[in-house]
Formats: structure tokens, sequence, C-alpha cells
């Protein structure tokens, strides 16, 4: 029992560490670009630039899971 609540205390203050970061970012974005205009061409390529990263990770994801699969039998 004492090894899980070790585990849940590390994934914890990871989270937290993760929200700092996240805070941190945030307030310099808007520090940094507050008064600028972001044309829609920058808005339309960084949502072109997320969806490829996220397809990335899915296929990653699936070859990974096939890699296992394949090992296991």
């Amino acid at each position: 029992m004492s090894n899980f609540n070790d585990e849940e205390d590390k994934l914890n203050a990871h989270l937290e560490e993760l929200r700092k970061k996240h805070r941190e970012l945030d307030t310099y974005i808007s520090e940094t670009f507050n008064n600028q205009n972001i044309s829609p061409e920058v808005y339309r390529l960084k949502t072109q630039k997320l969806w490829l990263k996220d397809e990335i990770h899915r296929i990653e994801t699936k070859l990974s899971n096939r890699a296992t699969l394949n090992g296991s039998s």
C-alpha cells in the first residue's frame, strides 16, 4: 500500500508542476503577443500543425500497439 501512496504523491507533484508550467506559458504568451493581431492565416496554420501532431501521435500509438501485439504472439 505504501508503494501506491508514493507513486500517487509523485504523480500529484508532477501534475502540479505541469500546471505551473502551463500557467507560466499562458502568461508569457499573453504578455508577449497581447497587442499583436494574428491573422486568420496564422490561426489556420497553427490549427493545421496541431492536427498533424495529433495524427502523428495516433499513428505512432497504433503502430506501437501493433508491434506489442505482434511481439507477444
